[in-house]
């Protein structure tokens, strides 16, 4: 029997007896001595787990939170569970040590005030396709606005703020202070930094200009896309902060680029085949700098759909003709062309006219950004459109989510 599929109702007709004192009753079931390890009451823990996870002062930091042994524990076996505590089993191994592992989240990573559900913030940290939501049109949830004072009036609400972003791809933020160089008192309040620094630097102001050296500068129109796909790791957080919106047209709008490629994965697996393994050659080149990179454009994580990359502003066609044979080429823009079909369907996005003081967190891994053209004339002088933009690395808005302010230790009971 395959050890995954082993669950508390199959440890129920067949308990073994631990050493000493085995088996508690309560909330989480009965903790036992089982052949494979302990059973904590909820699932399996192996033998050589067990012991990995022992919080004794001997085996953890209590400040560092690391443990303090590099040991190969892989023929060490759990001799007698000794007791049980709320969050703690207390047991004894083969090697001699006696110790205690927790059975709990709190025993493991501390105690003090919890997410309400903190599997569920995790799973989204963690990219995972199943709780994520993926979108193929406007719904309210989806277009739900957020209040910056309410929002940063607690830990709570922010961590729901970013739970959404992380489970939508996109997240609106209303009524921020709107002043240049704002948002990065914004990104402080809501400690989601530190920033990611880039060629365009920390803050990146969009706005109108003349001969532009990038299309974001320009009053065209600017089609669907990713953020720097030729960077070995694309910039992922994406905030995107609303000064100033007055000239006529400009709207923004956006599409779940997930969606798209869960519909081909079950519709066309040939096209998905060629979108998560060819690599597309991407290059960005200006005065004083040029950057490139070569990555398929859908790239997986355990089977999930973790990050995208399309800016066809920026493929390297020319590259892309000596890299890989006609044969292979003509295919995949056969099975890039039917994505881009997907995305661009307008009755797939969400559309919105941004004002002054909002700021939109977009997943550039995952939800493609795009602008409707605007016009810049005579009649238009004195009016502005002006946006700052600055990204944050996945793993420090993660680290707002997940954080716990109240207590950061574990509980160690002596």
């Amino acid at each position: 029997m395959a050890l995954q599929r082993l669950t508390a109702s199959m440890f129920r007709g067949a308990r073994s007896v631990a050493t000493v004192g085995a088996v508690s009753e309560g909330v989480f079931g009965a903790v036992s001595l089982e052949p494979e390890g302990v059973f904590d009451g909820e699932r399996l823990v192996l033998h050589h787990e067990s012991r990995y996870l022992c919080r004794c002062e001997k085996c953890f930091g209590l400040t560092s939170n690391q443990p303090l042994h590099t040991t190969d524990f892989s023929h060490v076996k759990v001799e007698a569970v000794k007791g049980v505590q709320d969050h703690y089993i207390e047991l004894t191994w083969d090697d001699g040590h006696s110790g205690k592992v927790p059975k709990t989240q709190i025993g493991a990573y501390g105690q003090g005030t919890k997410p309400v559900s903190p599997q569920r913030y995790y799973d989204l940290s963690l990219r995972k396709n199943k709780v994520q939501t993926f979108w193929n049109q406007p719904s309210p949830e989806l277009n739900k606005k957020f209040d910056y004072s309410e929002v940063t009036s607690s830990t709570e609400n922010v961590k729901e703020f970013i739970a959404h972003f992380m489970e939508f791809g996109l997240a609106f933020l209303t009524n921020t202070p709107h002043q240049t160089g704002d948002i990065l008192k914004i990104l402080d309040t809501l400690e989601v930094g530190p920033y990611w620094d880039n060629m365009f630097g920390t803050v990146s102001r969009v706005s109108f200009m003349n001969d532009p050296s990038n299309q974001a500068f320009n009053n065209q129109h600017l089609d669907l896309h990713t953020d720097m796909p030729y960077y070995t790791q694309t910039p992922s957080a994406y905030f995107f902060h609303c000064l100033a919106n007055e000239l006529e047209g400009g709207e923004s709008y956006w599409a779940d680029t997930f969606s798209a490629v869960q519909e081909i994965r079950e519709s066309r697996p040939d096209y998905y085949e060629l979108l998560t393994t060819v690599s597309v050659p991407f290059r960005q080149y200006a005065t004083g700098w040029h950057m490139a990179g070569s990555y398929p454009t859908v790239e997986l994580m355990n089977g999930n759909l973790y990050r995208v990359r399309d800016c066809i502003f920026v493929i390297d066609t020319f590259q892309m003709t000596r890299d890989h044979p006609a044969e292979l080429r003509e295919r995949w823009w056969e099975a890039y062309n039917y994505l881009r079909g997907l995305v661009t369907d307008t009755n797939r996005a969400v559309q919105v006219k941004l004002e002054s003081g909002d700021l939109v967190l977009i997943d550039n891994w995952r939800v493609q950004h795009a602008r409707n053209a605007f016009t810049v004339n005579e009649a238009s002088q004195g009016k502005h459109r002006a946006m700052e933009v600055v990204y944050v690395e996945w793993n420090h808005v993660q680290n707002r989510l997940l954080r716990n302010d109240a207590q950061t230790k574990p509980l160690i009971s002596t």
